[in-house]
C-alpha cells in the first residue's frame, strides 16, 4: 500500500534539509537539525557560535534565509533586489536576536524568548519574520538582567534598547559558562 503524506509536514521537512545544510557542514553530526528544532533544542555551543559576530555565522544565517526559501546560498543574499533584500535583512536580525535572547534566558535573563514554541525553520518560513516590526519584538527582562529596574521605570517603552544593550555583557558571560562546562576542557 502506497504510504500517504501530509504535505504541509513534507515540505516543512524539505525546507529545513535545504535550510540547515550549512549548519550540518559547520556542526558535523554534533546535533541533528531538522524541521523540530527550536532554539531551546540547540546546545550551548551551537547558540554560543550563532551568537558571536564572525563571517562564518554572518552566512550559516544568510544560507539558512536563501536556501530555506529555495532562493541560493549565502553567496546571493546581498546580490538580492532592493525590497527582498530589505526583508531578509529584517529576518537576519530577527534570527540574529532569537539566537542571541536564547543566551541571555539561559543566563536566566530572559524567562522566555519571543516564538520559543515555534520550530526555527517555521520563523524563517513566517511572512511576520521578514517585516520591520520584527525588529522590535522583545522578551521582558527577568530581575536577573541587567536593565531590569530600568524597564520597570519606562514600562517597556525603552525595552529592545535595554535588552539589547547587554547582549555583549550577556555573550561575555555566556562564553566563559560554555568553556567552564565543556568536556574539552575538563
Amino acid at each position: 500500500m502506497a504510504e500517504i503524506l501530509c504535505f504541509a509536514s513534507h515540505n516543512k521537512r524539505k525546507t529545513a534539509q535545504r535550510g540547515f545544510r550549512e549548519w550540518r557542514r559547520i556542526f558535523g553530526s554534533a546535533f541533528h537539525f531538522d524541521e523540530n528544532t527550536r532554539w531551546a533544542d540547540l546546545p550551548d555551543e551551537v547558540i554560543l557560535f550563532l551568537c558571536e559576530e564572525s563571517p562564518e555565522r554572518k552566512n550559516s544565517l544568510y544560507d539558512l534565509l536563501m536556501s530555506a526559501h529555495c532562493g541560493g546560498s549565502a553567496r546571493d543574499f546581498e546580490a538580492q533586489a532592493f525590497d527582498r533584500l530589505t526583508g531578509l535583512l529584517n529576518a537576519y536580525f530577527l534570527i540574529s536576536d532569537q539566537a542571541r535572547f536564547e543566551c541571555m534566558r539561559r543566563l536566566g535573563w530572559l524567562e522566555r524568548i519571543i516564538r520559543e514554541n515555534q520550530s526555527i525553520v517555521e520563523i524563517v518560513m513566517d511572512a511576520g519574520s521578514y517585516e520591520y516590526s520584527s525588529a522590535f519584538e522583545v522578551p521582558e527582562p527577568t530581575p536577573a538582567h541587567p536593565a531590569y529596574e530600568e524597564d520597570l521605570q519606562s514600562r517597556g517603552m525603552d525595552r529592545p534598547a535595554l535588552v539589547r544593550k547587554f547582549i555583549p555583557e550577556a555573550l561575555r558571560l555566556f562564553k566563559e559558562r560554555v568553556k567552564r562546562e565543556s568536556p574539552a576542557t575538563q
